[in-house]
């Protein structure tokens, strides 16, 4: 799964519902930059100066915006969890 992806993933009310994975973020400012390559989460080290996959007792910081149209072109915008996802479409 990476950016760019067409997910599969629950709604609010339980539906399964599908959309374009579009951006990662987090809501602790010390992970500023996000990655996701091949389903693995990765921030920037600000110590090491590179890339490293987040721990999981912080993933639960992470977000990732899905992008999906209507029938009259534009684009509505879901938030949802890691574990929300139930697969990417590919």
């Amino acid at each position: 799964m990476n950016i760019g992806d067409e997910v599969v993933y629950n709604g609010d009310y339980g539906e399964i519902l599908t959309g374009i994975l579009t951006a990662v973020g987090s809501d602790k400012d010390s992970y500023d930059d996000i990655k996701l390559k091949d389903g693995v989460f990765l921030y920037k080290s600000k110590k090491l100066k590179k890339y490293v996959p987040f721990k999981e007792k912080s993933l639960s910081s992470v977000y990732i915006e899905i992008t999906k149209g209507n029938a009259s072109g534009l684009a509505n915008f879901d938030y949802i969890l890691p574990n929300e996802l139930v697969k990417t479409s590919k």
